[in-house]
């Protein structure tokens, strides 16, 4: 992590970007096409395409000195690193880093990747043995995926220049877009589907499987939109919508598992577990392994439980508390407002639409907060920290934007109301994410556009441009460099979560929530994508085998949309009076007894769609079978060496 001093941007030399995005991107692609038509036409060429490209960008600030850069430089070749030290002035310094294929195979053996071998099993990736990976038609620059090139060279040097970073004396590091690559991702009507194999190619698993999973439940959507209609039009019985949406939601649920299964078995990350790498940002004793007996830090789980328990989870339960009162509080003022201007007065918009603001604000606070406490947990692996970080604020979140609803519904039982809440709330809602998705971007675009930085530097022009080796590559680094960075795809997951939320929970009087999420998804998965290519620096990639502790979200978001939707069918009269006719004693009984049978309906569901495809099985205990015949075989080795010795 970078400290407060490299994160400020200081005095460093910036110019005023006279370009839109978008014209800078056609420049540089320009500058990349004639360069690939240049290798293409020279058979002799010793380069070799990806790996001579500049694969990384570390800008230094203006209190690192030229020694503190030649250092670093030094400190890097020592990996096998091929590193490039253009010093513009003393506000603009710059160090490319690129890597040979035989060097990336060779750090991609000791992060033991997992790829695919000739047999069709995955199995860590082994440089000694490399004739085992080469698929049919396949090369040796092949292996490597784009997203894999940048994360080998920053896992091997970032821990050897930390105490620069913490220091100060590096600004930011980052890799470099392709720029003839991100036309895969361009907006193509012809196109009926996401090129999820590029994006993770390209981003990495994380945020592939992000895509993944928004464009299956966009899909998804389809089916309770059409049911909506029928819904509306024929004005079917709640107890159909009910157990609709109760197979809808288990079914959905449970075919991801098995998609994502087998985007995690391809991509190598269905092993991972609590055991893998530790994040970068986690703090501990160097102590040996008790596996492997390597020296890795360890902190004490015990710390971690007492943060979490002493603290953490009180303090969650305050912001819990206090948002429920916030809910409650606004119901006395629409009540007053009520009171004071009639039911037919506009006033009556105000504290809904106030509400709704408030609960993205209040959303955004507590996001801030809940990083912060699970931060200081200090858990080990990236997927423990998201996952901890998840459960804390899905709590906040169902109270902050659904406690309203409930409360309409189960205690003042006012169904009119509840409608025109849900759908006043979730409108709203909406238009607050259009308005984030676009409009906090184009800002940043405008802030990189228009800013004014005052130019200390007393290089000129022409001298600076003698320094420059490339061209291309400096300007590229330049507009890149003022970019925001992508952190993670928290805020992505968040928004399509609540959005699930509004379309189930309370289906029975909301059915054309369905629809304008579906609407709503169609554009806005094509602007995150717009918003990764066009207006993020390339992160660097993170490895997943699932949505983490979001898919738990969902499946709870789904069991109480049963328990909702079956509450809003008893309160109907007729329903009521129904069981009262048949269970005059004990009428509530009824709602246990359809309860149950909707939660039996589920458990089968979910019994019966195995979470991982068969062929994702197979190729698991195929692994498993190679990897103990080999083990055999090197232990019949030995014994033959022992015996001939």
């Amino acid at each position: 992590m970078m400290s407060e001093d490299a994160k400020s941007p200081g005095p460093r030399t910036r110019n005023i970007i006279e370009n839109q995005l978008f014209r800078r991107q056609r420049s540089l692609k320009l500058e990349a096409l004639q360069r690939q038509r240049t290798l293409q036409g020279d058979d002799d060429t010793d380069v070799d395409e990806p790996f001579d490209k500049t694969q990384i960008v570390i800008i230094f600030t203006e209190k690192a000195k030229l020694r503190h850069c030649q250092d670093v430089e030094k400190i890097i070749q020592e990996f096998g690193i091929q590193t490039t030290l253009e010093t513009l002035g003393k506000t603009e310094k710059y160090l490319y880093l690129s890597a040979s294929l035989d060097t990336l195979l060779r750090l991609a053996d000791v992060a033991e990747l997992e790829k695919k071998t000739t047999t069709g099993s995955m199995q860590k990736f082994n440089n000694g043995c490399i004739s085992d990976f080469l698929l049919p038609g396949m090369g040796k620059d092949q292996i490597l995926r784009y997203c894999e090139i940048p994360v080998l060279i920053k896992d091997v040097i970032k821990p050897a220049i930390k105490s620069y970073i913490l220091k100060g004396y590096i600004e930011d590091m980052f890799p470099l877009h392709d720029i003839l690559y991100l036309d895969r991702f361009n907006w193509n009507l012809k196109r009926s589907h996401l090129p999820i194999e590029d994006i993770r190619n390209y981003f990495g698993s994380s945020i592939g499987l992000y895509f993944g999973f928004i464009e299956f439940y966009t899909k998804a959507l389809i089916f309770p939109a059409v049911f909506g209609i029928l819904q509306y039009l024929f004005d079917l019985n709640l107890s159909i919508v009910c157990s609709f949406y109760v197979v809808w939601t288990t079914i959905f649920l449970e075919l991801w598992k098995r998609k994502c299964a087998g985007y995690s078995y391809r991509w190598g990350t269905i092993e991972m577990s609590s055991l893998d790498k530790p994040r970068s940002a986690y703090q501990g004793q160097l102590k040996p392994d008790p596996i492997t007996g390597k020296m890795t830090l360890h902190y004490p789980m015990r710390y971690t439980y007492l943060q979490m328990y002493c603290i953490s989870y009180p303090v969650v339960l305050v912001c819990v508390v206090a948002a429920g009162w916030f809910a409650l509080y606004q119901f006395q003022i629409e009540a007053e407002v009520l009171a004071d201007f009639g039911a037919d007065s506009w006033l009556l918009y105000v504290p809904v639409i106030v509400q709704s603001i408030l609960i993205a604000i209040f959303s955004w606070a507590y996001e801030k907060l809940a990083t912060f406490l699970t931060k200081l947990e200090n858990h080990r692996t990236r997927s423990q920290y998201d996952r901890h970080r998840v459960n804390k604020l899905m709590l906040f979140e169902i109270v902050n934007n659904f406690f309203s609803q409930f409360y309409i519904a189960f205690v003042l039982q006012d169904l009119k109301q509840l409608k025109y809440q849900l759908m006043m709330q979730l409108l709203i809602f909406q238009l607050l994410c259009i308005a984030q998705e676009i409009g906090i971007p184009l800002m940043a675009v405008l802030r990189q556009k228009y800013a004014k930085f005052r130019h200390r530097d007393t290089v000129t022009e022409e001298e600076k441009l003698d320094n420059i080796s490339d061209q291309p590559r400096y300007e590229q680094s330049f507009y890149e460099s003022g970019l925001d960075a992508y952190h993670s795809t928290y805020e992505d997951y968040l928004q399509v979560c609540i959005q699930f939320g509004f379309v189930v929970l309370f289906a029975a009087v909301a059915p054309f929530a369905a629809i304008g999420a579906l609407i709503n998804n169609v554009f806005a998965v094509h602007i995150d994508m717009f918003k990764l290519c066009n207006i993020f620096k390339r992160p660097f990639a993170r490895r997943a085998k699932n949505i983490g502790a979001w898919q738990l979200a969902f499946e709870l978001l789904s069991v109480m949309s049963l328990l909702s939707n079956c509450g809003l069918l008893f309160l109907q009269p007729n329903v009521k009076e129904f069981f009262s006719h048949w269970l005059p004693t004990v009428p509530e009984l009824s709602f246990v007894i359809f309860e149950h049978l909707l939660l039996g309906l589920k458990f089968v569901i979910h019994k019966v769609i195995h979470e991982r495809p068969r062929w994702v099985r197979i190729g698991l205990l195929k692994a498993d079978f190679e990897t103990s015949q080999a083990l055999k075989q090197l232990k019949k080795f030995k014994a033959e060496t022992n015996k001939m010795a």
